[in-house]
């Protein structure tokens, strides 16, 4: 039977990191073990290993697919292409060779930077007797290339073709959203399809770790759904953060994971239970996997959706129950030393007005537990940095904390969970890049209500009921009112809910003659008119809604806006057909298939 690896391209790594696993297993085996789980492995050494091999002498793969997408999308990922674009130069092994110069002459030249053909040419030109270094040193940077230059390096001057020359086929996904868990699902099912009978006739090893975030997701829950070939397998890749040595090239290891890694978790993760929203669906699934992982994770929603309750569940899902701790950020006033010192903790006299004997940090408080942190857009930048630093965890998953005023370092297993109400282009501006990347390792989107409309009367009751009125353990038997509930955007979610039922809990409480006074005769008539005065946000399209980016094209920004028209239309009409009857009362051509394309980005398809 062939052997297949498949794997999802990876922006921090790029297609060097692929070269190097590809190298172990040749290194390590003469054919696939039982059990993969290989440590303390060196890219530096990992490196050379093709340069002079042979097919015989180690493992090779029959078949290497490699998956990728429009590079756009892989841009709005991470920054670091263009952010990190002058470290090479700094380099202690590019230093060494004499190379920093010339590096520094390329990253400066836009026209030759990420170009191999243009970067080669000028080296041989310019440095001849340091072309030999160059070609061999590109490798330290290849993940800032585009993915095409990337993959011409890899075919053309790695030494990558003494071993899988012709073995290689690049699979493109046509994702132009890499945090988009359906669409991702959807192309990916679709070639699997397609390449379902040569696959099922194929061992596959898949690197589930590879990608995005969602990526790794979609690979978890079409092996849920049963609809990978039935003869693969799943291993992670990952980087030990804990070694210091070697600033650039961390040792890594790779490891077997259970394909069925959902099922094997100790205690679901159902936050919705019975829900009929697929959001909804794929949150519990999406913490089901994160949790496990032992990541941090960040949770993206509106305003009174309940990130909150959904930190506080992850606690009680976790095999091993530890307290949960929450601090919200804007509680810090962005003042840095607040924020530390509540964070970190600090030593007796480390600063004036603090407590004789010093306190206990929140991180600390929540060992072998959950720091819930929510609204981390307010975490002051030096914590940021300072934190960053703590979520590199050691081989045990310990994180490394220092309190303020004290020079010796604290091990604490804690997870961590972030939420914010921010987008997530939003959030870019406002974190640190570098923090920003390690927070947004797993991204779970909460959904608003007014996107799951399937499950709003059951969110009603429940609003209802734990409110706890007294001798009104049940929602009431209103029709008028539940139609109603059903129609409004919500745009507080269970805030509005909540707001609604105590409205319609004060009229039944009021006496005749204040209801006279009110001039009102039902619940509902009050509650409508007090929500309706209140609280109702009126569903402008305002400007600061669309926090444009460097990374964005004029024609994602278009797509994106025009997403968000036809959602503002039919909320604020209640339905698309009475948005369109609106618009051709204006004398606008607008019709269904106008909506259509709005919603579906069709713009970004052409």
């Amino acid at each position: 039977m062939n052997k297949t690896y498949i794997t999802w391209h990876y922006t921090t790594h790029g297609v060097a990191y692929l070269k190097h696993i590809l190298s172990c297993f040749y290194q390590k085996e003469n054919d696939l073990p039982k059990n993969f789980h290989f440590e303390d492995l060196n890219q530096m050494e990992l490196n050379t290993i093709f340069d002079n091999a042979k097919d015989q002498d180690g493992f090779v793969f029959d078949k290497v697919i490699y998956l990728i997408t429009q590079q756009e999308s892989f841009d709005k990922l991470s920054s670091r292409r263009f952010s990190y674009k002058k470290n090479i130069v700094h380099d202690d092994t590019i230093k060494i060779q004499g190379l920093s110069d010339i590096y520094d002459e390329i990253t400066s030249n836009d026209d030759l930077c990420y170009n191999l053909s243009k970067e080669l040419l000028f080296v041989k030109e310019k440095y001849p007797d340091k072309l030999d270094a160059f070609k061999k040193s590109i490798w330290r940077n290849i993940q800032h290339y585009p993915i095409l230059e990337q993959l011409k390096w890899l075919k053309e001057y790695s030494n990558f073709n003494n071993i899988y020359k012709d073995k290689l086929e690049i699979v493109e996904l046509d994702i132009n959203d890499l945090r988009n868990e359906k669409l991702i699902a959807n192309k990916v099912n679709a070639w699997l399809k397609k390449d379902h009978k040569k696959l099922q006739k194929s061992e596959n090893i898949i690197n589930v770790s590879l990608g995005s975030n969602e990526t790794q997701v979609v690979w978890h829950i079409l092996s849920q759904a049963n609809q990978l070939p039935s003869n693969t397998r799943f291993i992670k890749t990952y980087d030990d953060k804990s070694d210091k040595k070697e600033k650039r090239f961390k040792p890594f290891s790779i490891k077997e994971i259970p394909i069925n890694l959902i099922t094997n978790i100790g205690e679901d993760f159902n936050l919705y239970s019975d829900t009929k929203s697929n959001p909804r669906k794929l949150v519990n699934k999406k913490m089901k996997v994160f949790l496990e992982s032992g990541f941090s994770i960040l949770l993206l929603g509106e305003r009174g959706i309940g990130k909150s309750d959904i930190a506080s569940k992850a606690s009680q899902t976790l095999k091993h129950k530890g307290k949960l701790i929450q601090a919200n950020c804007a509680s810090f006033n962005d003042d840095d030393n607040k924020a530390e010192s509540e964070l970190f903790g600090y030593d007796k006299g480390a600063f004036t007005g603090g407590l004789p004997g010093g306190k206990e940090g929140l991180i600390e408080e929540a060992n072998n537990g959950i720091l819930f942190l929510d609204e981390v857009h307010h975490l002051p930048i030096l914590v940021q940095a300072k934190l960053m630093k703590a979520l590199q965890t050691d081989e045990h998953n310990k994180m490394s904390i220092r309190k303020m005023g004290d020079s010796k370092e604290i091990k604490v297993v804690c997870r961590l969970i972030f939420a914010t109400n921010k987008t997530i282009q939003e959030l870019r501006t406002l974190l640190l890049p570098d923090f920003y990347d390690r927070i947004v390792q797993h991204v779970v989107n909460i959904p608003p209500l007014r996107e799951t409309k399937e499950d709003r009367m059951k969110d009603w009751s429940n609003v209802w009921k734990n409110l706890r009125l007294p001798g009104k353990p049940q929602p009431p038997d209103d029709e008028k009112l539940n139609q109603w509930i059903k129609t409004l955007p919500l745009y507080g979610n269970y805030r509005d809910l909540q707001k609604i039922a105590m409205y319609y809990n004060a009229f039944s409480n009021f006496d005749d003659e204040t209801k006279t006074m009110l001039n009102e005769k039902t619940p509902f008539y009050y509650t409508k008119q007090e929500f309706t005065k209140y609280h109702t946000i009126v569903t402008e399209l305002k400007d600061d809604k669309y926090n444009f980016n460097t990374n964005q094209t004029t024609k994602e920004m278009q797509a994106d806006y025009l997403f968000e028209l036809q959602k503002w239309a039919v909320e604020k009409f209640g339905g698309r057909n009475k948005a369109i009857e609106h618009f051709k009362l204006l004398k606008d051509t607008v019709t269904e298939n106008t909506f259509n394309k709005w919603k579906n980005k069709y713009s970004l398809k052409k």
